[in-house]
This record gives structure tokens, C-alpha cells and sequence, in this order.
């Protein structure tokens, strides 16, 4: 009776924040806490699912998580979570992994991480246009990293946080040393962070994931395949990885009919 109430308390209490006006998922309390062990990953399933983030964020609690949605609002963007819009916007929507770093970081900061500072947010945007991001929560010690450039001729570029390549992963530096390490990736649509409330879920199934640290060593032939174009083969095998993990039959991508020629 219990995981029945919760059900109909997604369906009733749904906010107006879904990706898509016309495309929902109806998301059970019990794969809000699968989610929660896939992480980045199943945002589709969070955003699509047009759920409150009060919900969202009572589950997360429910479930144990490290990190919660109000976390990311008090430590993130430092605002108090009680009260938000139904969009969760108070302003601090992100437009650049600079920005979005900045807020995970604080997250991490406020849990005890002592090298918060090392922990990046990431983009591929080759695929944008396409509608898909390909994004990575990376550990990075340098300050100042000397690396090839990903996209073009292949020259040497020095950067620092103020350059947006900065915000790219690198295995190695230019002189073939190991750099990042990816602890979360995600291939992502662009609807679904482009709203404060989703990439607050963004940030919170990211930073429990990095406090597992556990190294995804299968995100740089993800990421392979994604700058060479193969952006679709990426985002197929990922949601049918979440579907498995959620059980559910169909992924946003068969749902939304994605790929079809």
C-alpha cells in the first residue's frame, strides 16, 4: 500500500518541469532509488518524468543518499530549498561548466572532500546541435594543464580555468602523462539541464557518484566514438544500460521514437 500511495503521489504532485511538454515518464519512488545507483546517467528518466523536486529530493533522503537536492540548493547555490518555484529556479542556472563546477565543488566542500577543488564538470559539445552533451565529472590535480587540442589540428594548448577548453576531459597531458580521472559521465539530451531544477538533479546524482570514487575507465571509447560522430551508438547502449538498471521495458529514446529514419 505504501509504494501504491507513492505512485499516485508522483502522478498527482508532478510539477511543470518536464523536458518536454508532451512527453512524460511516470517514474515509481522505487527507481528514484535505482537511480540514485546508476546516477548521471538516468537524469532523463528524472527530468522526463515531470516529478517535483520535493518528491525527488524526499526519495533521495528515503533511499540514504550522501547528497541530496536540497544539498545542491544550500551548499550549490547557496539558497534555501523550502518554498522554490515548481521549475526550482532561483537564478543560478549554469550555461558553462565553469559555473556548474563552481556549484558542485561547493557541494563536495560542504561533505567533508578536502580536495573539492580538484573535481571538474566537463563537456563534450561536438553533439549539441544534435540535441545530446556528453558530459564527465573529472579529478584533476593542475592548475594549469599543457594538452592537445581534441577537435582540429593537433596542436599543443596551455590552459587554466579561465579557458573554456579547460573544461574538457584529458586521459593525458601533451607529453602523454596521465590527467583526469573520470569518476561519472553521462550522455545527456540538452533539454533536460537546461533548467535550474534538472541540473540541480544533475549535480546531486554526480556527487554521490564521485564520493563512491570509482573510476569509469569506459568513458574516454565513449568519448571516442562521440567526437568521431557516433554520437546515437553512445546514447543507445547508455539508456538501454539505465532501462536494465530500472527496469523498464522501453528507454526515452524507443519512447520518443529518437533515431528512427
Amino acid at each position: 500500500m505504501n509504494n501504491y500511495f507513492k505512485f499516485f503521489s508522483l502522478l498527482i504532485l508532478a510539477s511543470t518541469t518536464a523536458c518536454s511538454l508532451y512527453f512524460t515518464i511516470p517514474m515509481q519512488a522505487y527507481h528514484m532509488a535505482k537511480g540514485l545507483q546508476v546516477g548521471s546517467p538516468a537524469l532523463p528518466y528524472y527530468a522526463y518524468s515531470n516529478t517535483s523536486l520535493e518528491i525527488i529530493d524526499r526519495e533521495f533522503k528515503t533511499a540514504n543518499a550522501k547528497v541530496t537536492i536540497e544539498d545542491v540548493y544550500t551548499h550549490g547555490y547557496g539558497k534555501t530549498f523550502k518554498g522554490l518555484s515548481p521549475d526550482g529556479d532561483t537564478g543560478h542556472t549554469f550555461t558553462d561548466m565553469g559555473t556548474a563546477t563552481r556549484y558542485l565543488q561547493g557541494v563536495l566542500k560542504a561533505k567533508g572532500v578536502l580536495d573539492a577543488e580538484s573535481y571538474f564538470l566537463t563537456s563534450i559539445d561536438s553533439a549539441r546541435e544534435f540535441g545530446f552533451t556528453l558530459i564527465a565529472a573529472v579529478h584533476r590535480k593542475d592548475e594549469k594543464i599543457a594538452v592537445i587540442d581534441k577537435f582540429g589540428a593537433s596542436r599543443e594548448n596551455t590552459l587554466t580555468c579561465d579557458d573554456p577548453p579547460y573544461y574538457q576531459p584529458y586521459r593525458f597531458d601533451c607529453k602523454g602523462k596521465p590527467l583526469d580521472t573520470v569518476y561519472e559521465w553521462a550522455a545527456v539530451p540538452n533539454d533536460c539541464f537546461e533548467k535550474q531544477g534538472h541540473q540541480a538533479i544533475l549535480l546531486a546524482l554526480t556527487a554521490n557518484k564521485l564520493l563512491e570514487k570509482t573510476p569509469k575507465d569506459n568513458y574516454w571509447d565513449a568519448e571516442r566514438k562521440w567526437i568521431a560522430g557516433n554520437y546515437k551508438s553512445v546514447v543507445i547502449d547508455q539508456d538501454y544500460m539505465v532501462c536494465q538498471a530500472l527496469g523498464i521495458e522501453e528507454g526515452y529514446t524507443e519512447q520518443k521514437n529518437l533515431f528512427k529514419n
